[in-house]
């Protein structure tokens, strides 16, 4: 096992030199990573497609099932992240420990589809901060009529703030998702306490032993299967904090345990508001079809018989959600940087500039503003076209986890060149978690794709399928006529013995030299 002096020993082991200023103590990864997750907040948001595929059965087994797969994939991340704790994460450990022959084509397609997935992720989550927001207007003005393109509007001003707050505060974003971290918690006792306490109940057979099949499917197992993709959406995004690890104070063991931690903290926290939310829903019709769009204002509503406090309430999960968007900006900027110094994008030393004066890959994250207005605007022509886009983010993700993983995996049994694994890990059990993650991930890639309803129309369909398609089609060409001959996998910027970057005792805490 290998343990690190520095941070910046555990960057050049990775063949990398440190450039960004490290400022994230382990309380700021936390805070980001649980924030990032956002699960019980996304629950909040989505819960109403599983609720009517699966019902509430499928819900909450769903969500077991979920809760285990997605700590499955953080375990398997953890130890990668603990060999080489670097921000491109997925691409670079799948070129780290692939077979040289298939090295650089699997490390290319897998930068462009993590980045994808995370561009989609983004526009996602404005465009449930914007809804959110014309649900409340509509909530308290009942004569408001929510247009496409308010919510277009909307989207591009919180992506445009972020990414201010993403350069010219980006001091303090370490201090601003530490408190986001505290808000995710703290709202979540807020809201489910009131929810306890001011709502009637339904039976154990209601929530536990309840299954709808409202998706028209003649097989209620498949139906049953669809209700898992919602938790599934709600856990995506466990990688998010590992793109900062160059960034972060002892790496090597603070975004491990990060993830992990992460992961149970929003498991345990969205099991208990899942199960909350529908011990809380007495009249079903009445709450999913009232006209804010948000199945949980009618939740909140039925709950406290208050308007006001239903505002407040959803107002809450808004707050985390536009705190989520800072740390999530943060991350991917960091992802599209690291994937321009390996030259895998076009105009890759644009995208790699690192401007001096706040020590950020500004580039990258102006590049991120506008891709994500530039997708809010499909959005006033067709919801259908622009969810067909967002339909792509949790097929990006898990299929970005699942090749890493499975790399990962086999060369557990390469005795010809073995792991050298880092301060963290599973030991024998790691193996076990990885098994576990890829079948998780193969699991949800075959549902994913799947439409919510039959029979199929062009407003129901699942364009996940589809758009992936394309998004691996356009990487894999893109790779063989342009990038072939730049992209060779991640670039070696030193190259160190071992023996001088590495020894067996470290103070856990200690600081890297900062090399500004």
């Amino acid at each position: 096992m290998t343990v690190y002096t520095s941070d910046a020993a555990a960057l050049e082991a990775a063949g990398k030199k440190q450039v960004l200023k490290r400022e994230w103590n382990f309380w700021a990864v936390l805070g980001m990573s649980a924030c990032t997750l956002c699960t019980w907040e996304a629950t909040s948001a989505l819960f109403a497609g599983a609720y009517l595929n699966g019902g509430p059965a499928s819900v909450v087994y769903g969500f077991i099932v979920s809760v285990l797969g997605t700590l499955m994939i953080a375990s398997s991340f953890a130890e990668m992240a603990s060999i080489s704790p670097i921000a491109g994460a997925q691409y670079h450990w799948s070129a780290e420990h692939a077979p040289i022959r298939w090295r650089a084509i699997i490390s290319y397609v897998q930068g462009w589809v993590t980045i994808t997935g995370w561009v989609a992720g983004l526009a996602s989550v404005c465009f449930l901060i914007a809804t959110m927001i014309q649900g409340l207007a509509v909530l308290n003005y009942p004569s408001y009529y929510p247009k496409r393109w308010h919510a277009t509007l909307i989207m591009i001003g919180f992506a445009f703030v972020t990414a201010l707050g993403s350069t010219y505060g980006k001091r303090l974003l370490p201090l601003w998702e530490t408190l986001g971290g505290a808000l995710h918690v703290l709202f979540f006792f807020m809201i489910m306490i009131a929810i306890l306490a001011t709502s009637d109940k339904v039976s154990n057979h209601d929530v536990w032993a309840t299954f709808i099949n409202g998706g028209g499917w003649p097989s209620d197992g498949v139906s049953f299967c669809l209700g898992f993709l919602t938790p599934a959406f709600a856990l995506a995004g466990v990688d998010a904090v590992v793109h900062m690890s160059e960034e972060a104070h002892n790496a090597a063991l603070n975004i491990p345990r990060a993830m992990i931690w992460s992961v149970i903290i929003n498991g345990v926290a969205g099991f208990a508001y899942i199960l909350t939310v529908l011990y809380s829903i007495t009249d079903p019709d009445t709450v999913l079809s009232n006209d804010t769009g948000f199945p949980i204002i009618g939740v909140f509503l039925e709950a406290t018989t208050n308007q006001r406090a239903a505002t407040a309430m959803l107002t809450a999960v808004i707050i985390v959600f536009i705190m989520n968007l800072f740390g999530c900006v943060a991350s991917v900027s960091r992802l599209v940087w690291a994937f321009s110094r390996d030259h895998g994008l076009p105009f890759s030393t644009w995208f790699s500039h690192i401007t001096p004066w706040n020590r950020c890959p500004t580039n990258a994250v102006i590049a991120i503003t506008v891709c994500v207005s530039l997708l809010s605007l499909i959005n006033i022509g067709s919801t259908t076209a622009f969810n067909a886009l967002i339909s792509l983010t949790t097929l990006g993700f898990y299929f970005s986890y699942a090749i890493p993983i499975l790399i990962f995996a086999i060369r557990r049994f390469n005795t010809t060149n073995p792991i050298v694994f880092g301060p963290w890990t599973l030991g024998k059990l790691g193996l076990f978690s990885n098994i576990l993650a890829i079948a998780f991930c193969i699991f949800l890639i075959i549902f994913l794709p799947f439409p919510s309803e039959l029979p199929v129309t062009g407003q129901n369909m699942n364009y996940a399928s589809p758009v992936f398609g394309a998004v691996m089609i356009f990487a894999v060409a893109n790779y063989f006529v342009r990038a072939r001959k730049r992209f060779t996998g991640p670039i070696k910027e030193v190259d160190r013995d071992s023996e001088h970057v590495a020894h067996e005792h470290v103070e856990p805490e200690k600081q890297p030299v900062d090399h500004s």
